[in-house]
């Protein structure tokens, strides 16, 4: 019989502190082999009046777990407008024989926001006094608490559009972390004199432009329809990517694409691309505090490791 995990279980048993090191060892995990993740699927079909979208994103633990993060998504094509989204994590416990489900919506707010802040752990030059979040959302709200717990700034310095935003941030994470928060109204502030930046703005124009060459940038990327930074800058700085095959799918990459433009990755034997995994293992040292992109695009090792966290204290 299959368990189910919801989650509320999960919030109940994983602090930001957690989340933080099981996305640190998920990656080290990767970079030794140890955590494989293929690519991502994606299916488009029809059902009846709806568009069914699917995508199943696998996850292996050798050894010890497989999963797999499903999102389905129902448009309903008459109205244009989403009908239903559902979003779980399906985890096989290898050794023991346990199948169970878990609600994937906090997992994946959680380890979004983590792996933004161990791009800058790993990258960036230290120590990180400020770091500037461009968004407020659900992910930027995770990656300021995770940025406190991974980087311990001094100051945490937050931009969006609108007022309301901005006070809504303050509101939900200003009580959960130990730095100072400070909400400003435009882009050019918030940046100034940070020493790490984190992006989380689905936004199909660039938001971001040149800065300091000193400066990290993490970026949590979306789909092809969002482009937060000029891609000029993945031609200037060196680029770390979670999945050097996935991110090629975000809007810079297709923009760069598109002008036949290539990435600066750093590049291993065998013109390997290095990614976050090798830099979790210390092999990228060499770059830190040179304004290196961290992009993310979301790997599933990160929900399998988070929900085999989860399961063995609930078990």
């Amino acid at each position: 019989m299959r368990q189910y995990i919801s989650d509320e279980q999960i919030a109940s048993v994983m602090t930001t502190r957690d989340f933080v090191e099981s996305c640190d060892e998920a990656f080290r995990l990767y970079g030794l082999g140890k955590m494989v993740n293929p690519l991502r699927k994606e299916e488009v079909s029809r059902e009846g009046e709806m568009d069914l979208f699917r995508l199943v994103m696998p996850g292996w633990w050798k050894g010890r777990f497989m999963g797999q993060k499903v999102i389905e998504e129902r448009s309903d094509v008459k109205v244009g407008r989403l009908g239903s989204r559902t979003a779980v994590i399906e985890l096989e416990d290898v050794r023991r024989g346990d199948r169970i489900t878990l609600d994937a919506e906090y997992i994946t707010n959680m380890r979004t926001g983590a792996a933004g802040a161990l791009g800058a752990k790993y990258l960036a030059k230290t120590p990180v006094r400020t770091a500037a979040i461009l968004g407020t959302g659900r992910i930027a709200q995770a990656m300021g608490r995770c940025i406190d717990v991974a980087l311990a700034p001094e100051t945490i310095r937050v931009t969006s559009r609108t007022a309301e935003r901005r006070a809504a941030y303050c509101a939900d994470v200003g009580g959960d972390i130990s730095c100072d928060l400070e909400v400003v109204a435009d882009i050019e502030t918030c940046i100034d004199g940070a020493d790490a930046i984190f992006t989380s703005v689905p936004t199909p124009e660039p938001i971001l432009f040149d800065v300091k060459s000193h400066v990290h940038i993490s970026v949590i990327g979306g789909d092809g329809r969002s482009t937060q930074l000029d891609p000029g800058l993945l031609t200037r700085r060196f680029v770390v990517p979670d999945h050097g095959e996935q991110v090629l799918n975000s809007g810079e990459f297709l923009a760069l694409h598109q002008r036949d433009e290539t990435p600066r990755w750093v590049k291993g034997g065998g013109d390997e691309i290095l990614n976050i995994g090798h830099a979790a293992l210390g092999h990228l040292e060499h770059l830190r505090g040179q304004g290196c992109i961290a992009y993310s695009s979301g790997l599933a090792i990160q929900d399998v490791h988070a929900a085999a966290t989860v399961w063995k204290r609930i078990r």
